[in-house]
C-alpha cells in the first residue's frame, strides 16, 4: 500500500514533464512565444486573450486584402508638436525629430489590440524551441530551432533580433506590392512595384525532419523580387536564400538583368548596400528594419518598454491609394494608427574596426512577434534615419504579418512608403512553389527577353 502514493506522485512528476513546454509558459505568466500574458498596470495595454477571433463581415478570403476589424474606433488620444513632450518617454527618436522639424504633424493614438494569433503547431514549437535552440559562433549560427520563435524569453540583444528576423509570416507567400519615394519638395515617385515570391523552409512541417537533419545548414528562407514597375526596371529580378549558419554561409544572391539576358552572382546585396527596391533611400539591412547578418555589431538587450507603434493598419494599407497617404515630408497622419505596445528594445553599436554607414541602431520590436521601429545614426552620433513597420494580422491564417513600411531620411528630407498592397492585387498564403523556383535556373529560364 505504501507504494502506490510514491507511483501516483512519479506519475505526476512525468506528466508535468511532458506538458511542460506549453504549461510552463502559460503558468509563468507568459505566452508560449514569450510575451507577458497579462495587460499593463494601468489598463492601457490589455491581457493577451489570443488575437482576433471574429472577423468582420466585410471580410472576403482569398482576396489579397483584409478587411478593418476595428473600423468604427476613434483615436483616444492625439500627439502633436505642442504635446509630444508629456510622452517622449513612449516615443522613439524618430518620431521625436518629426515633431520638432514638422510642427503639423501628429499621430492619432487608437485602443491598443493585442490582434495577433498563431497557428497551434507553431506555438507547439516555440515552447520546444524554448529547450533546445542555441547559438553558436558568436550569435551568428543558430541551431536546434524549427516552426516556431527561437527565443521565446531572450536574454540577449541577439537572440531577441535572431526571434525577429525569423517572424512568422506564414510558410509561403506571394505579393505584389509598391514602393514610393516621396522627394524633399513633396513630390511621390514610384520606385518599384513588386511581385515577390516567399518562401520559408523554417516554417514548412512537412520539411521538420529534413530541416533538422541538416542543421545550421539549413536554409531557412528564400525569396525572389519580380519588378512589375518602374518601367525601367522591368524584368529585373533578385533571387536570394538565407541560412542558419550565417558565420560560415553568406546570404546567396542573384541577378536576372533583361539587358544582359543572363543571371549573375551578386554579392555585394548586403549590409550598408543601398536597398535597389528603394531607390537606394535605405541600406539593404534596414530592409523591414532589420536584416541579414549581425556580424558587424554589437547587440545589447535593454529590456521591455511601452511605446507607441503603428499598429493595426488596416485603412493604410488595404483600403486607401498611395495618392491620399503620401503628403509633403511625411505619411498622412490620417492614414497611421498608433497603438501602445511593450517592445523589446535592442541597441546595436558598430563594432571596432567594422565598416558601416551608420554608427548606432537602436530597434524597438513587438513583443507579440509583429513589426516595430529603428533609429540609426550616422558616424558622428547624429539620427539619420528613422523606420517603421507596421503590424496588420492576416487574422485567417493566423499570421502577425508586418511588411507596410516606411522610412525618412533626416539628412535629405525624403521619405519611403514601401511594401504598400492597396494599389496592387495584394498578398496570398499557402502558395504552391515548384522545387526549382527559387534557384538561378529558373530565373534564366523565365526571365524577360
Amino acid at each position: 500500500m505504501k507504494r502506490f502514493p510514491r507511483l501516483l506522485k512519479a506519475l505526476a512528476i512525468l506528466a508535468a514533464v511532458w506538458a511542460s513546454p506549453y504549461t510552463l509558459a502559460v503558468e509563468s505568466g507568459l505566452t508560449p512565444f514569450g510575451a507577458e500574458i497579462a495587460g499593463s498596470k494601468d489598463g492601457a495595454i490589455p491581457a493577451y486573450t489570443g488575437g482576433i477571433t471574429q472577423f468582420p463581415s466585410d471580410f472576403k478570403a482569398d482576396s489579397g486584402k483584409w478587411a478593418d476589424p476595428y473600423a468604427g474606433e476613434k483615436p483616444i488620444l492625439q500627439i502633436t508638436a505642442q504635446n509630444y513632450q508629456q510622452y517622449a518617454d513612449k516615443l522613439s527618436a524618430s518620431a521625436i525629430e518629426l515633431f520638432k522639424r514638422y510642427p503639423n504633424y501628429r499621430m492619432e493614438v487608437y485602443t491598443t489590440h493585442r490582434s495577433v494569433s498563431y497557428p497551434d503547431w507553431y506555438l507547439a514549437n516555440s515552447t520546444k524551441n524554448a529547450q533546445s535552440a542555441q547559438l553558436r559562433d558568436n550569435g551568428l549560427s543558430l541551431t536546434g530551432a524549427f516552426g516556431g520563435m527561437p527565443f521565446p524569453n531572450p536574454k540577449t540583444g541577439q537572440e531577441a533580433v535572431w526571434n525577429y528576423e525569423l517572424r512568422y509570416l506564414g510558410p509561403t507567400q506571394h505579393d505584389n506590392v509598391k514602393t514610393w519615394l516621396v522627394d524633399s519638395s513633396g513630390t511621390p515617385i514610384l520606385v518599384a512595384q513588386l511581385k515577390t515570391a516567399l518562401n520559408f523552409p523554417y516554417y514548412d512541417v512537412k520539411q521538420e525532419e529534413a530541416f533538422r537533419k541538416k542543421g545550421d545548414l539549413a536554409v531557412w528562407y528564400q525569396f525572389t523580387n519580380d519588378y512589375a514597375a518602374p518601367a525601367r526596371m522591368i524584368g529585373d529580378t533578385v533571387t536570394a536564400w538565407l541560412y542558419m549558419d550565417t558565420a560560415a554561409h553568406d546570404q546567396q544572391t542573384w541577378e536576372y538583368t533583361p539587358g544582359q539576358r543572363r543571371v549573375r552572382v551578386a554579392p555585394d546585396l548586403a549590409y550598408d548596400t543601398p536597398n535597389p527596391a528603394y531607390s537606394g533611400a535605405i541600406t539593404l539591412d534596414d530592409s523591414e528594419l532589420f536584416f541579414g547578418k549581425m556580424d558587424r555589431w554589437n547587440m545589447k538587450l535593454v529590456g521591455k518598454q511601452e511605446m507607441y507603434i503603428p499598429y493595426n493598419d488596416y485603412k493604410q494599407q488595404y483600403e486607401t491609394p498611395g495618392s491620399k497617404i503620401l503628403t509633403p515630408h511625411y505619411i498622412n497622419p490620417d492614414y497611421v494608427r498608433w497603438e501602445l505596445h511593450r517592445v523589446w528594445v535592442v541597441e546595436m553599436t558598430l563594432k571596432p574596426g567594422a565598416r558601416h554607414v551608420y554608427s548606432k541602431k537602436t530597434l524597438y520590436i513587438d513583443e507579440d512577434g509583429g513589426g516595430g521601429m529603428m533609429d540609426a545614426y550616422d558616424q558622428s552620433g547624429k539620427l539619420y534615419r528613422g523606420g517603421f513597420e507596421t503590424t496588420v494580422p492576416a487574422y485567417d491564417y493566423k499570421v502577425p504579418i508586418s511588411m507596410g513600411n516606411w522610412f525618412y531620411d533626416f539628412n535629405s528630407g525624403i521619405y519611403i512608403f514601401g511594401s504598400h498592397p492597396a494599389d496592387a492585387p495584394g498578398i496570398v498564403f499557402n502558395v504552391s512553389y515548384p522545387s526549382s523556383y527559387f534557384t538561378p535556373e529558373h530565373m534564366q529560364e523565365t526571365g524577360v527577353r
